[in-house]
């Protein structure tokens, strides 16, 4: 496969899942749910751990079966200006991305505001075609199938040209059903390019990597490693 378009996550994708702000994400987000439904935060743990497989989102489960229809309070609470503090900064991240000369646009859960605010904190924003957020795919992101088509759509290149790299393998395994190449950024130290699973049905292999920084071996390894 020769790559002619990349399709990026943006939370623990651009920068590591060892960042404060995957647990504060999480943190307030319950909080969130404990005094929108007057419950406490164990009460509150629980319930979303429970609901979340069956949606693609904690908003999405929310609007569901919660009546959620102020969404604008979500995106507030959940993501303030303050949670910049909890990433650090990488001042390697925009040569490596600079280096990998491809068109490459954002496919994120998150609303705009933020994924604007995190891409111009890791000074990357400009290397972006594009961003699609939440909101604009109607509150429904990954891993519906519409999410990662209209990403596609607007950007201009097909599934078969767009490597799509995210650290959920709920939102890889969306792609992959569609019939394209996902790789699972799972965080795992020393970990290189993994295949999970052997390729079945004629299914294009799910890659694993450890981090962002090695997408230039997985670009390598798709055109060099893969016959498809």
């Amino acid at each position: 496969m020769q790559a002619a378009h990349l399709l990026f996550d943006l939370d623990n994708t651009l920068y590591p899942s060892t960042a404060a702000i995957d647990q504060g994400i999480t943190r307030r987000m319950i909080g969130f749910v404990a005094n929108l439904l007057n419950i406490d935060l164990q009460q509150a743990e629980r319930l979303r751990a429970k609901r979340l497989p069956f949606y693609g989102t904690t908003l999405e489960w929310l609007k569901t079966e919660h009546g959620l229809e102020d969404v604008e309070s979500f995106f507030s609470a959940v993501h303030p200006p303050e949670e910049l503090d909890e990433i650090p900064p990488d001042p390697k991240l925009r040569p490596l991305l600079q280096s990998l000369g491809l068109p490459m646009t954002i496919l994120t859960n998150a609303p705009l505001c933020h994924a604007q605010r995190v891409l111009e904190f890791l000074n990357v924003a400009d290397l972006f075609v594009g961003i699609h957020d939440i909101q604009r795919n109607g509150f429904k992101g990954k891993p519906y199938p519409d999410a990662y088509r209209q990403a596609l759509s607007t950007s201009g290149f097909t599934l078969e040209e767009t490597v799509f790299f995210d650290d959920h393998k709920k939102y890889t395994k969306g792609y992959q059903d569609l019939g394209g190449q996902a790789v699972l950024i799972q965080g795992s130290s020393g970990t290189e390019i993994l295949t999970i699973p052997v390729p079945q049905d004629n299914l294009l292999p799910q890659l694993a990597i450890e981090s962002v920084y090695q997408v230039p071996k997985v670009l390598d390894y798709l055109t060099c490693g893969l016959q498809t």
